[in-house]
Order: structure tokens, then sequence, then C-alpha cells
């Protein structure tokens, strides 16, 4: 471990280094800073642009996904990211009003509704298939769990008899499914299942009179894509619902519906899985493996082909720390820092209409734990350069974070650093993801331009 006085006998030997380094990268820029300066005064702005913020990977062993308002529900294989799988957990209750049911009813058919949100990640041209299975036990949270996570996926389910599967391609971008318009996806469900529901319907009985009683009896759904589908992971509404179909006898028949809607939202939540291997990511793996008394792992972009990943959605952040920012105040010509400019440059070719950026990232600041602390004021919107792409980045102003950074000094700047991720809530709703170069990338590089006040 460096003692504190080898790393400031470190600093006096980089400081002329960095001196040399700094004044041979620097520029006099023709930019309007009136309100520092006026009209006489010798003072120069200064732009330096060499000093690379370094970068890493970090991911989480798990975070909450219940009670977000969306099923993620689907799989998709990704190059960089791997094989990505979503299934929803949740919980049907008994219609909230009771139907009145003549005798001489008569069953039809019985579905699983689910509704659109438009949100996906993935090829959403593909065909693929969704399975939808009863719960064996009833959704509790275990021993002093407060909520529901990704990687919760200890809630048994029928496999071998599912109650009803359907092949559809969703288009998000289009007011219908494969199968209906409104943006429904509706799978058709077991009859037998149906019947009993029917029957118990019909005769009143004190299962579907009580929601407790109605869970013991249907314990809850889980739904997910099939092993062998690979397109893409959709965003379904939590408004999902079983609708059950059935008539009166009449001259003219008049069918109907009941719905047991999703009960107990917060007991709702996604099980997100990411398999990595094959993939430059596969190192997360074994970090979080054997790591399991922390809540976060981080490698270095060194060892990730020179960049560090986000994608939210599977746990990942990118943690941007800048260790020779304190070196700036010992430059000979230095007054003050007047303006910092992070500029988050997307790796070229990474990205695409089915692999797309999010629209904004947010920093947070962070110290060696990777715990997110505040957030930086103002989201980083993305502009996109289409016809180049040289140009598509996340811009921040991080003027006062670095004066907070020059002011601690080296050994606390050494230890902090920015997580930047998905803009919260929804963080854990999205699998959109970016892929950002580090100073060493053939393709493209984060940057810090800092704008300093100098007497020469």
């Amino acid at each position: 471990m460096t003692s504190r006085k080898q790393v400031k006998r470190n600093q006096l030997v980089f400081l002329p280094v960095l001196a040399v380094i700094l004044w041979a990268s620097c520029q006099k820029p023709n930019i309007n800073f009136g309100q520092y300066f006026v009209a006489g005064d010798p003072t120069n702005i200064i732009v330096i642009d060499t000093l690379s913020p370094v970068l890493s990977t970090v991911v989480l062993d798990s975070f909450p996904t219940a009670g977000s308002g969306t099923l993620l529900i689907g799989r998709y294989q990704d190059t960089a990211f791997g094989i990505v799988t979503c299934k929803t957990f949740l919980q049907v209750g008994p219609p909230p009003v009771l139907p009145s049911i003549s005798n001489q009813a008569i069953y039809d058919s019985i579905s699983l509704i689910l509704r659109s949100n438009r949100s996906f990640y993935g090829d959403t041209t593909q065909l693929q298939r969704y399975i939808v299975s009863q719960l064996e036990t009833i959704i509790q949270l275990p021993g002093i769990q407060t909520t529901f996570f990704n990687t919760s996926n200890f809630i048994p389910y029928d496999s071998m008899s599912p109650l009803g599967f359907s092949d559809a391609i969703v288009s998000p971008s289009l007011p219908y499914t494969s199968q209906h318009l409104n943006d429904t996806l509706k799978i058709k469900l077991s009859d037998a299942t149906g019947m009993q529901l029917f029957n118990l319907l019909r005769d009143v009985s004190d299962t579907v009179k009580s929601a407790n009683v109605f869970y013991s009896y249907f314990k809850g759904l889980c739904i997910y894509p099939d092993n062998n589908s690979m397109g893409a992971v959709y965003g379904f509404r939590d408004s999902i619902r079983i609708r059950l179909y059935y008539h009166e006898p009449d001259i003219i028949q008049v069918g109907t519906y009941v719905d047991f809607p999703i009960s107990n939202k917060a007991y709702q939540f996604n099980n997100v899985t990411a398999n990595r291997s094959g993939t430059i990511l596969s190192v997360l793996d074994s970090l979080v493996a054997n790591n399991k008394d922390s809540i976060s792992s981080t490698v270095a972009s060194s060892r990730t082909n020179a960049a560090s990943y986000i994608q939210s959605g599977t746990g990942i952040e990118t943690k941007i720390q800048f260790p020779y920012l304190t070196q700036i105040s010992g430059l000979p010509d230095y007054l003050s820092i007047l303006r910092a400019l992070l500029i988050v440059k997307p790796v070229m070719g990474s990205y695409s209409p089915t692999q797309y950026l999010p629209s904004a990232l947010t920093l947070f600041q962070t110290d060696q734990t990777n715990v997110l602390g505040l957030p930086l004021t103002g989201n980083g919107s993305l502009v996109v350069d289409y016809i180049y792409g040289q140009n598509t980045a996340y811009t921040y102003d991080v003027t006062t974070y670095v004066k907070q950074q020059i002011s601690l000094g080296q050994v606390a700047n050494s230890n902090n650093g920015l997580i930047l991720t998905i803009i919260p809530p929804g963080n854990d709703t999205t699998l959109s993801r970016v892929i950002i170069g580090d100073r060493s990338n053939p393709k493209t590089n984060i940057q810090l331009k800092l704008y300093y006040a100098s007497y020469h």
C-alpha cells in the first residue's frame, strides 16, 4: 500500500513532467470570458485537453426491479454484452366485481393480454415465442428482504406444463403486433384452466371472493421467452390481465368477458440475466462470483478492449476518475479554473438502430465504494452526428466538481470519481447501452477540457 509520504514524493517528481506536457498541449482559445476579465488585463485563458480521464466498468451484484410499472420479457444477443434474457413474475387477483353468470352460460376461451409500452432493445423483426407458466408457490419476500431484485429467481414455476404460449412479432413503432391492433399481445391459455376459473365464477365460490384465498389457489404467473427464441427484449405495461370469455345463450348470442387483473404491483418484478461468456465482458462474471461481500466490482478499461461499458438494465455502469487533476494548481502560471467540460463519446460503430444509445446519461459523485452519491447538476443529453459519427457525444459542465476535487487534494481525489449511468428512475427498465473509449482507444476517446486563467 502506498503511504501518504510516498504519494507526496511522487507528486513532486511528477509535477515538472506534467508541467511540460501541459504547456506543450495548452492553447489560447478565442473564447469570450468577459465576465472574468476587463480590458487591459494581462491575464490569458488556457485550455488543456490532455488530462485524459481514467475509465473502468462497474458491475452491480444486484438492483431492485419490483414495482417499476414495466414488465420486461424477451431475449436478444449482443456481441459486446452477451445474451440478455428477461422474464417477469406477478400475481393476478380475482375480478374486483364478480359477474352474474347463469347456469346456462357457456365458456368460450381464456387469454393473457399484454400491452406494449413501446420500449424495446434488439431486433424487432424476429418472431419470438412467449410462454406463460403458473407459479408453484405464492410470491413472498424471503427473510428480511424488502423488495425483489434482478437476480430474484427463487420462485419455482411449472415450465414442463405451461399454461400457454404465443409466437408473435411485436412492433413498438407501429400501433399493432403481428396478432392484433392496439399494441396487444394475446397469449391463449389452457382451456382446462379456463373452465376451472369459469366454474368458480359461476358458482360464486369463496375462492374468487377473497384475494388471499384466490392466491392460494392461483399462485401467480411467470412470463418468459423460449430458450430458442432470439430477437429483442420488450417492455409491457403493468396493466396485464387474464381475460376469460363466455356467452349466455340467446336468440342472438352476445359474447362477454371478465378480467382477472394484476394484483399487488409491488410484487411484480423482472428477472434479468446476462450470459457474457465469449464476450469481452466475461471478466465481469468472474469478478462478481469472487466478490460476494461487495455491492459492486470494478474492472479497468485496459482489460476490456480499451473501453468502459454502460447497461443499467443489467447492472453495468462506467466509473470516471481524474487522478492527475490536482496537479494543475501547481503549474507556474495557474490562477483558477474557469470552466471544465467532460465530453463522452460513444465508440464509433458500437451503436445502431437496434442497439441504440440512451437519450441522456447522468453523472453521480462516488468514491472507492462505487456507491452513488450526489448527482451532478444537468444530464448529458445526446447529440448525434448522423453523417460521420465522430461528433456523437454527451457533454457535461463539470466545473464545480473539478474545483471541488482540486481543493480536496491528491489523496482524496485519487479515491473519488464519477459514476455515469442511465437516469433513474427507469434505469432498471431499459437495456440501451453505451461503449466509451478510453485514451488509448483507436476509434473514440473520452475528453476532459479545462479552461483556466493564466497570468502569463
